[in-house]
């Protein structure tokens, strides 16, 4: 039986979109989940010169460009295993995040106006090392790119590709003032998210009456002692 490369009424390149802008739609917009993408800023990042860890001091330390939400097929988080050894106890998960091409690709080269192009990451699945760096916050957790696997080869393009992440422990993140709240962060203690609901100010209220319904709403300030706040 000979070979033939004719192709029948769609092509590969419409399918390949097809198959993307469907994964999106029926995927990514219902179950899927989204992490926040922080970009390593190495212009304005002060590292010390013999540990090699950020320096301190109130503009000291490295720095990362974000957060900026990205979406997901899925991300999925797995226990890291504990190594009984001499070094003491140390532990650190794994997550596991699967991203569609639409991501990566521009939204005007694929089906539909649903995508969601994140232009920084067109290297990623040809150049992991560029985001080496990068850090990824998903769970009230800290974590930082360290392998990916491209999916789904229609031709010499992808589909979709997942990336695997080590989980960045509180101790590693002393001397980076952006993830401080992360820093602190202790599994018997306070949650990462607690900590900043709890940290982030908040602002008083004028007095906002609705006239819809059978009783007015009313948003007092902050300094209220009515009890409906």
């Amino acid at each position: 039986m000979r070979g033939q490369r004719r192709q029948g009424r769609f092509t590969i390149t419409s399918e390949r979109k097809s198959i993307i802008a469907g994964t999106t739609t029926e995927i990514v917009q219902t179950v899927g989940n989204e992490i926040e993408w922080w970009v390593y800023d190495k212009l304005h990042t002060q590292v010390d010169e013999i540990y090699d860890v950020g320096s301190s001091g109130q503009y000291g330390g490295r720095r990362w460009i974000g957060p900026i939400l990205v979406p997901t097929i899925n991300a999925a988080l797995y226990q890291g295993v504990t190594m009984q050894n001499d070094r003491g106890f140390y532990n650190t998960d794994v997550l596991r995040i699967t991203i569609n091409m639409d991501v990566i690709e521009r939204g005007e080269d694929l089906v539909g106006s649903n995508s969601s192009n994140r232009p920084w990451l067109c290297d990623l699945p040809t150049n992991v090392d560029k985001y080496l760096n990068d850090r990824i916050v998903f769970r009230g957790e800290v974590f930082t790119p360290t392998r990916i696997y491209p999916k789904g080869i229609l031709t010499d393009k992808y589909t979709i590709f997942t990336l695997d992440c080590n989980q960045v422990n509180s101790e590693e993140l002393v001397n980076d003032p952006q993830f401080q709240v992360y820093a602190n962060y202790s599994a018997m203690g306070t949650t990462p998210e607690e900590t900043i609901a709890l940290e982030k100010p908040v602002a008083p209220h004028e007095d906002i009456v609705l006239d819809s319904g059978d009783a007015d709403l009313y948003l007092h300030s902050v300094d209220c002692n009515c009890g409906s706040c």
